[in-house]
């Protein structure tokens, strides 16, 4: 019978002997006043002990539940029982006070109810902790039917024997119902509108439980949401001896797997589509589900299309209270790009591993955070001398010089590379036999995912024959350094010695050809003519010796240059120095370069001088200087239709005292192209020359 039908038959009875009292009390109005009120007390002690058996009732079924779904809203009635069965028996101890065995019979009752409560405690503690598996059989061998029929027992003892005192008071007032008709039917009137708050109360109440059945119902719906959009698919088989019949699994299976939601619900659908390489393996673990109540694995999975995944399969056993195995849940995931990552792992390692063994110009071999050595490879063989059982577990110190140990540098060593990741160095290292070497060392921490020190990587490189080189190179330089040293010191002195000889020469044939002309035919005056000639030619070749002496050594500032003004500024030098010429110079706009200023202006000005020079004799005399494209970056380039040059002879253009045309026909030192070069090559340039005879020659240069 349902909790509804009970209190609908308990409100009927209700009315029906509140009616007869009423009309009993139509006899007598004192007397139905008096017994009315021992009707209204037997009828509160009734009540209460069926508000305190519901409230009992709405505790268990919220329990069970609880126990069932594992819904904690469930618990709600459970949660205010307490108070309120506290309250009811509280209440019904006032009633009941003047009657010894009723209160004896509370006694009994408040003692069962305490009993159930602590049992209902007991089971709700079971399933949080244990699951729905522990809590069933701890339903199934608990006491609670027996309480509760004992509960019930007591509670009919005490109606019954409301109900004979009730029968007894209605009995009186039928006697004197005459006597108070009017306030019996008034009492009537009570009675219904207490039965009508009563139904209200009711109303209100199965109201709740159908809210509290819908919720269920939408965090179900919610429930089967979360299971189709979890990347795991979920499933139940049931137990029957040592095979599985499947009975439930997640909706998601279909997205994951391809296969229809009917589909894994068939007994050979699992087996059929586990690859035949793992099915022995798999089924073989079988025996530890039952013997550990839970077992998991990895094996590869035939989907839909025919592909086969790796997955990760966990599964629990559930037994019955007696230990008999009832039912298999379990979740397995798509872990395929895992496998091929650990794969791709594995083979990364290899490669590395045989990367280390076949590099035979580093020693790369791994520290332990205190500095014994736990790895070597051949290039450290090779280097150090020690082969591999001879040096791991060694502490790396032995590689370091004797005076190096004694100061410490070792230990300073890894703490800098545990400090600051990194630490590196060239330093003398000792070999196996004694021998030293050059080497740079560079040490790297190496850490865990939590940042921990678990050691260090170090790669030494044997450096010594560069060592030696760079000595030799260094003694090189300074023996060079001291060559040009003595080099200036002879520029000077020679360009001094000679000069004065040569002023004397010029000087004294200058006074011959003035004071003596008239002692002198004209062949005395030719020669004196020839012999200053000479010697300004000389004086100027001592001065593009020492010019291209300076070009070599004087300091560079490189820096943004516009090439195209500086070009100008030459270009308007020349005219006016020759301002009787005409020339058409074309000079391209924007041409900018990073060199030094001073070394370009003369490399620009010799080149658009020599330009000048072997345009002389052409009225239609054309200069042009801009830029092509050469090997990716931008060639420079000084153009005339001049005199131009045979390419046979290229190769001597750039010489010193290199000259292609006769000083009859151009004068000149054959200085200029030769400083031109050394500009160029001091820059990281390099220059090259394009002609024809007599219709003009291109000098390009890049920097």
């Amino acid at each position: 019978m349902t909790l509804e039908r009970k209190v609908q038959i308990g409100f009927a009875v209700a009315v029906v002997i509140i009616v007869a009292v009423g009309a009993a009390a139509l006899r007598s109005t004192a007397a139905t006043v008096a017994s009315a009120r021992w009707v209204a007390h037997a009828l509160e002690v009734r009540g209460d002990l069926e508000a305190m058996l519901a409230d009992l009732i709405d505790a268990e079924t919220g329990v069970r539940g609880y126990l069932i779904t594992g819904d904690t809203t469930y618990l709600a009635p459970y949660d205010s029982a307490g108070a309120r069965l506290e309250a009811h028996l509280a209440g019904l101890r006032a009633l009941t006070a003047d009657n010894p065995v009723q209160l004896e019979r509370l006694d009994s009752l408040a003692t069962l109810v305490a009993v159930r409560l602590e049992r209902f405690h007991w089971t709700i503690e079971t399933r949080r902790s244990g699951g729905p598996g522990a809590a069933g059989r701890a339903v199934i061998g608990g006491r609670g039917k027996e309480l509760m029929q004992l509960v019930r027992s007591i509670v009919g003892q005490m109606e019954d024997e409301e109900g004979r005192l009730l029968a007894q008071r209605s009995a009186t007032l039928q006697t004197k119902a005459r006597l108070a008709r009017l306030a019996a039917w008034g009492g009537a009137l009570v009675a219904v509108t207490l039965a009508v708050i009563a139904s209200a109360l009711i109303s209100r109440e199965l109201a709740g439980r159908r809210r509290a059945e819908l919720a269920l119902g939408e965090t179900q719906t919610r429930f089967r949401q979360v299971l189709a959009s979890s990347t795991a698919v979920i499933y139940a088989n049931t137990v029957s001896g040592a095979t599985f019949s499947p009975t439930w699994v997640s909706e998601n299976v279909t997205r994951i797997t391809g296969y229809g939601p009917d589909e894994p619900l068939q007994p050979s659908w699992w087996l059929d589509n586990l690859h035949r390489d793992d099915r022995e393996r798999v089924l073989a673990d079988m025996p530890a589900l039952f013997a550990n109540d839970q077992l998991t694995t990895e094996y590869r999975f035939r989907s839909k299309d025919g592909t086969y995944h790796w997955v990760h399969d966990e599964s629990r056993l559930l037994r019955d209270a007696a230990g008999t195995p009832l039912e298999v849940v379990g979740a397995w995931v798509d872990i395929t790009d895992r496998r091929q990552a650990e794969a791709s792992l594995r083979a990364s390692e290899e490669r590395l591993r045989l990367l280390l063994g076949s590099v035979r110009d580093y020693a790369i071999y791994l520290l332990d955070p205190t500095g014994i050595v736990v790895s070597w490879n051949s290039g450290a063989e090779q280097i150090k001398g020690y082969r591999a059982e001879e040096i791991i577990g060694q502490h790396f110190s032995r590689f370091y010089t004797p005076e190096d140990v004694v100061a410490g540098k070792p230990q300073a060593a890894l703490r800098a590379a545990a400090d600051q990741g990194r630490f590196e160095e060239e330093n003398w290292r000792v070999r196996k036999d004694g021998t030293r070497l050059w080497a740079d060392v560079v040490i790297n921490a190496v850490r865990d995912d939590r940042g921990t020190l678990v050691g260090f990587a170090k790669v030494t490189r044997d450096l010594t024959e560069r060592k030696r080189a760079e000595d030799t190179l260094r003694r090189y330089a300074a023996e060079l350094e001291a060559s040009n040293a003595e080099l200036n010191a002879f520029a000077y002195s020679v360009s001094h010695d000679l000069r004065t000889p040569l002023r004397g020469i010029a000087g004294f044939s200058e006074a011959l050809l003035e004071d003596y002309a008239d002692r002198l035919d004209d062949v005395g005056k030719d020669y004196l003519t020839r012999v200053r000639a000479a010697s300004q030619r000389m004086a100027t070749l001592i001065d593009d010796l020492l010019d291209l002496s300076q070009v070599t050594r004087s300091a560079m500032h490189i820096g943004p240059l516009d090439l195209s003004a500086l070009a100008s500024a030459i270009a308007a030098d020349l005219t006016k120095r020759d301002s009787a010429r005409r020339v058409e110079f074309a000079i391209a706009p924007g041409l900018q370069v990073q060199a030094d200023p001073g070394l370009m202006r003369v490399a620009l000005h010799n080149l658009l001088e020599n330009a000048w020079k072997f345009t002389g004799r052409r009225s239609d005399a054309r200069i042009e200087v801009g830029s092509v494209p050469h090997d990716g970056r931008s060639a420079y380039f000084v153009r005339d239709n001049g005199a131009g040059f045979d390419m046979t002879y290229v190769g001597k253009l750039f010489g010193a005292f290199q000259r292609l045309h006769g000083t009859q026909e151009f004068d000149g030192t054959g200085i200029g192209l030769a400083t031109v070069q050394r500009i160029i090559h001091r820059h990281g340039g390099r220059v090259w020359a394009e002609g024809t005879v007599g219709t003009g020659a291109t000098f390009y240069f890049t920097l």
